[in-house]
């Protein structure tokens, strides 16, 4: 990143997550304009070891933590995703790796996240979570098992519709063949069997 001209530059200070937290860090954004990449690199130290989910949230206001600094930055209103996926929130950044020591370095390279314009990240919060990110794949699941649960109801809807249209024919047979008996008229064999 030394070096680069021209570029819009940025830095986030990662500090906290609790009283005695001692996660902290440094990030420097860089977007080059010739291509619109925009590099994050720094490091983080203080963490679990293992995976940490890694996202730009809405607002910079850390003063209550990750309960002041709203959710992930989405300025398209699509849904949560993987850093690979078309299909994802600018914010999502996907997971930073933490060592046996703690420490996670980073670097990524990513086309969604701009330092200018109306979807700028600047101003807002960097958050290195706890847990690890599920990349949007178990909300995806829950989605799908969700429009099934849909497509079931819906034929369930279509047969108690279907089920209450056969039960107004009888009902109107059933009327019928007692008009036409009280007529005297021919009623076929099937309307006998019926009332």
């Amino acid at each position: 990143m030394a070096g680069k001209a021209g570029g819009l530059k940025g830095v986030a200070l990662i500090g906290g997550g609790g009283g005695n937290s001692t996660v902290a860090g440094a990030l420097h954004f860089f977007q080059d304009p010739s291509t619109g990449y925009t590099e994050v690199r720094g490091r983080v130290t203080g963490l679990a070891p293992g995976l940490h989910g890694f996202h730009i949230h809405s607002f910079g206001d850390t003063t209550n933590g990750c309960n002041s600094t709203g959710p992930h930055f989405n300025p398209h209103n699509k849904s949560h995703g993987a850093p690979s996926d078309d299909e994802r929130h600018v914010g999502d950044l996907g997971n930073i790796v933490a060592n046996k020591d703690g420490v996670a370095d980073i670097f990524i390279k990513d086309l969604q996240i701009s330092l200018s314009g109306p979807h700028s990240i600047l101003g807002r919060a960097v958050v290195v979570h706890a847990d690890s990110d599920d990349l949007g794949r178990v909300k995806q699941l829950e989605m799908q098992e969700q429009e099934l649960d849909a497509v079931s109801l819906d034929f369930d809807l279509q047969f108690n519709n279907l089920y209450s249209i056969v039960m107004k024919l009888e009902v109107v047979v059933v009327c019928c063949s007692e008009i036409w008996k009280s007529l005297a008229l021919f009623v076929p064999d099937f309307l006998k069997n019926g009332s």
